[in-house]
């Protein structure tokens, strides 16, 4: 998964390397994340069509493999403010198995309107080797001074948004049955804004709020399906190198 998302750094940067005049910007970044609670949907062959509201996960941000991303980003030359990239980041969910919630809809053909421990149906529901994004985004930068004039000339401030795929790594466990499979799903969207801080002519430090949602609908388990739309919210710090 790391070699894919470099190869589509190196390819973006390949199709605009043609503008000598151009800025590059490689970042990479690692930080901490928080999925908001939601629904979890599960359908299986026999009659089962169960919705667990407002279930909660963890992310263990810090337990390996960890949080990081990636993005090559390519400025304007005549337009300095306007920049256009790919990015890769790899985020992680574990359900919380030992909470009550609601469940309602059907399980073997039999209505459920009733509380019940998540644990009792899924053993384990957990995307811990990547609800992985790959995203074409747009950036929009302000100078908030005169760039390697000034100390206020060494921030920039911005905000972007982009578009692409999810690529979870589903791993679930339901009566004893342990299922593990990378998937594709979109589109996925994210939304961010930041600051960036010169340290050096080639080199800055930033930090970055961003904001995840995608609908995985239909995640493909043994006899049906798993559903969830989860809306992450990472907080990132990073380093960039521009040329």
């Amino acid at each position: 998964m790391r070699a894919a998302a470099l190869l589509c750094l190196i390819g973006g940067l390949a199709l605009v390397a043609g503008s000598a005049r151009a800025e590059f910007v490689f970042s990479l970044f690692s930080g901490a994340t928080l999925t908001e609670d939601s629904d979890l949907r599960l359908r299986q062959s026999g009659g089962t069509a169960l919705t667990f509201h407002e279930v909660s996960f963890s992310t263990k941000d810090w337990q390996s493999p960890i949080y990081y991303g990636g993005r090559m980003t390519y400025f304007l030359p005549k337009q300095p403010h306007w920049g256009f990239g790919l990015e890769f980041f790899h985020a992680k969910i574990y359900l919380n198995t030992g909470e009550t919630v609601r469940v309602t809809g059907t399980r073997a053909g039999e209505p459920v309107n009733r509380s019940e421990r998540v644990g009792d149906t899924f053993e384990s529901f957990n995307i811990s080797h990547g609800l992985n994004f790959l995203t074409a985004d747009t950036m929009y930068r302000w100078f908030l001074g005169e760039r390697g004039k000034n100390f206020l000339g060494r921030f920039q401030s911005y905000v972007g948004g982009g578009i692409g795929v999810a690529i979870p790594h589903v791993e679930s466990t339901l009566s004893g049955v342990r299922f593990e499979e990378y998937q594709f799903h979109g589109p996925a969207y994210q939304a961010l804004c930041g600051l960036n801080f010169d340290l050096a002519k080639h080199f800055s430090l930033f930090a970055e709020y961003k904001f995840t949602y995608v609908d995985l609908d239909r995640l493909t388990i043994p006899s049906g399906s798993i559903g969830l739309a989860p809306i992450t919210h990472h907080f990132v710090t990073g380093v960039s190198f521009r040329f």
